[in-house]
């Protein structure tokens, strides 16, 4: 996404969904017994996420890891990933951020300020005022960007740009449609898209490293496998342990005291319920809303029956929950080469009793009216927007699809290095864990040559 797309998304002439004849940036994928939110746009999921950056807990890598794979041994790479992205907290204090860190006093629960791939601006007084309401997309775009004072650092600004400096080519608006092994590698079909239309083409390489997420590569690959049959040697276990690393929504609405909207970045904090309740609970902005018109972002009464918000109404602030909820699931094709997900969702009923207890202190604690999705859909349809596994990393692939360096057992010289690798949650935004395995990944590539 360029600055000028930006701006056109901003102005409602860029698609801001991505669909099968109009690429977009948002791809909602609404599998049976699943809904997961990507980015489909140059830099994946960095363009959509919220630029929090930091490493899983250590803990995550007690099990489910293949062996001498641990937070020590990220460490390097974790370091390598702080380098490039520079993430840095939010100094200066936006009300929003004060009022979390009074509402966790209050509960006992300490609030940490992300460390976030942000580029500030000059005067740190711009993230306080209060933004002009110009429409959904336009706060959409806002949002996305990383504020409407200050602009996250894609991958597109980082890794990518030293990528093409490196003399890597760049071609948006393609996507893979099929990988055959050959004679001397692979070769890879695909289609891209130009002036409304699109059109087929093949390239041959002696690797392939996949990079399309959790839910791209994950569905690539059943593909390959099951339905045109070019990679028949890709493990059983693909498309298992797929988590949605415990992400979860929530509302409060009318906090006290009342907030105003900033311009700050969409996440400032959280509040950190890791050693009793491994779970985190992240704050994710102030929801504009609007008074019958289209003009808002969100406006929770024209589908929440008998809310009623007004001018002098407070804000409505939005939280995101992410945790360690041990319940794999499972993808897999239809003959239709549909994805769908199945996991039982009764293995997720203690990680929801801790959840809703959280946000029901929480509520008290803001004197808030707390709303959150129904608790039956909320069981059968996971929302996800941290998908991880379905090529999951192991020592052997009776128990995952590639090894501990991305490559895949059965077809040498295929290599995946995204989300999909992920074996477990990582409870936190895993955007740096998945980074430094594709760093460790490149690492033993290089080391190779």
């Amino acid at each position: 996404m360029t600055p000028a797309a930006f701006d056109a998304l901003s102005a409602g002439e860029q698609p801001a969904f991505h669909g099968q004849d109009q690429p977009g940036l948002i791809e909602f994928h609404r599998c049976s017994g699943l809904v997961a939110v990507s980015a489909s746009a140059v830099g994946g999921g960095s363009v959509l996420y919220t630029a929090v950056t930091l490493p899983a807990p250590p803990e995550v890598f007690a099990s489910g890891w293949p062996r001498g794979l641990d937070a020590d041994t990220l460490a390097t790479y974790y370091d390598r990933v702080a380098r490039m992205i520079s993430p840095t907290p939010l100094l200066h204090s936006l009300p929003r951020t004060t009022a979390l860190e009074e509402l966790g006093t209050r509960i006992g629960a300490s609030a940490t300020r992300l460390p976030l791939s942000m580029n500030w601006p000059d005067e740190p007084s711009k993230l306080d005022r209060r933004p002009p309401a110009n429409g959904v997309f336009s706060e959409l775009a806002a949002w996305i960007r990383g504020g409407h004072a200050a602009r996250k650092r894609t991958l597109a600004e980082t890794y990518l740009l030293q990528a093409e400096a490196a003399g890597a080519a760049i071609r948006p608006l393609h996507e893979v449609t099929a990988i055959i092994p050959a004679a001397d590698g692979y070769e890879i079909r695909y289609r891209s898209f130009r002036d409304g239309q699109w059109s087929e083409g093949l390239v041959a390489a002696p690797r392939v490293i996949l990079a399309a997420g959790a839910l791209g590569t994950t569905r690539l690959l059943l593909h390959c496998r099951d339905a045109i049959k070019t990679l028949p040697n890709l493990s059983h276990a693909l498309g298992t342990r797929f988590h949605t690393n415990g992400d979860f929504g929530a509302l409060l609405v009318e906090p006290q005291p009342a907030l105003t909207l900033d311009a700050g970045p969409p996440v400032t904090a959280w509040l950190d319920f890791w050693p009793t309740r491994r779970l985190f609970v992240m704050e994710t902005g102030l929801i504009p809303y609007d008074t019958g018109s289209l003009t808002g972002l969100l406006n929770p009464a024209k589908w929440l029956r008998g809310l009623r918000l007004t001018p002098a109404k407070h804000c409505i602030w939005s939280f995101g929950i992410m945790g360690l909820e041990a319940n794999p699931g499972e993808l897999r094709l239809t003959r239709r080469g549909k994805l769908i997900h199945r996991r039982d969702s009764r293995r997720s009923e203690d990680y929801r009793r801790r959840m809703m207890t959280t946000l029901a202190e929480l509520a008290a604690a803001a004197n808030a009216k707390l709303l959150t999705p129904p608790a039956l859909i909320a069981r059968l349809l996971p929302v996800t927007v941290h998908p991880l596994g379905g090529a999951p990393m192991a020592d052997s692939p009776d128990h995952g699809v590639v090894n501990s360096y991305g490559e895949a057992f059965g077809h040498p010289g295929l290599y995946v290095a995204d989300a999909a690798i992920v074996p477990t949650p990582t409870a936190v935004p895993p955007s740096m864990t998945v980074a430094a395995l594709a760093e460790r990944i490149a690492d033993h590539l290089f080391r190779g040559l």
